[in-house]
Order: structure tokens, then sequence, then C-alpha cells
């Protein structure tokens, strides 16, 4: 039986290495461990790891080395990753216009649409109903 999957946004994974107190932080890490014990599959852009790493960047608290740390181990959670191709970055464009939302953000609405899997974020006010896909609120995420 196929596993259940998700489409995530990078608010989620910059949970991943926040701070004991971030906010939502005990639910995008239930959505990590599930993916790794294979329980879900989780999908993203090629988009998401540089999104990821940016956010970490802008953050002081972390050193250089931190965020090259979280950096490589995004790789070694063998998330399925979608590499941008003229198809997903037209409907990005469709989407991105229809919503009035950046590309950037369209992308992972693009996906979630075309793989019928829910867009779990962190971000409503980017990732909001009307998309074209489910939009699930990282805090209201149940496995």
């Amino acid at each position: 039986m196929a596993r259940p999957t998700l489409v995530l946004d990078a608010s989620v994974g910059v949970k991943w290495f926040s701070p004991q107190n971030e906010q939502a932080l005990k639910q995008a890490l239930a959505i990590r461990n599930a993916h790794v014990s294979e329980q879900i599959l989780v999908i993203v852009p090629d988009l998401f790891y540089y999104e990821v790493t940016n956010a970490l960047v802008q953050k002081k608290i972390f050193s250089t080395a931190t965020v090259r740390s979280a950096g490589s181990s995004l790789f070694h959670l063998g998330l399925a990753t979608v590499n941008l191709d003229g198809t997903l970055l037209d409907n990005a464009v469709r989407i991105s216009r229809q919503s009035a939302i950046t590309v950037y953000d369209a992308v992972y609405a693009a996906i979630a649409v075309e793989s019928d899997s829910p867009l779990v974020t962190a971000n409503p006010r980017h990732q909001r109903p009307g998309l074209g896909c489910q939009v699930i609120a990282v805090e209201e995420w149940k496995p």
C-alpha cells in the first residue's frame, strides 16, 4: 500500500532546526519523524533546500557551521524532491497570478495539485485556501 503523501513548504522545514520554544515545533518534528519512519512520504521542490537554508542563514542565532550542517542533513532525510521543469513552472505561474502569491510559494501548491497531496505550511498567509489543493496549517496536521 502506498504511503500517504504531503507537500511541505519551507516554513515547516525551517522549524526542524528551530529552538525548542518555536511554535508548532512538535507537529513539524512529527511530520519529519513520520517521513523518516516511512509512515508518510514528504514531497518538496528543489527550491525547498534553498529556502530552508536561506532562512537559517538569516537567523543570526545559527553559526555558519550549524547552517551548513542543517543543509546537509536535509539531503539525508530522503525527501521526495521534485525538480523544476517547464510544466511545473507554467502551473506555478498560473497559480501565482490567480492567487496573488509569489511564484516561489506557488511552486509548492503546483506540486500539491499535481501529486493530489495536501500542502502543509507554517505560513498560511502565503499558502492559503483557494490554490487548487488542500492547505493544512502545520498546527492542525494529524498523522
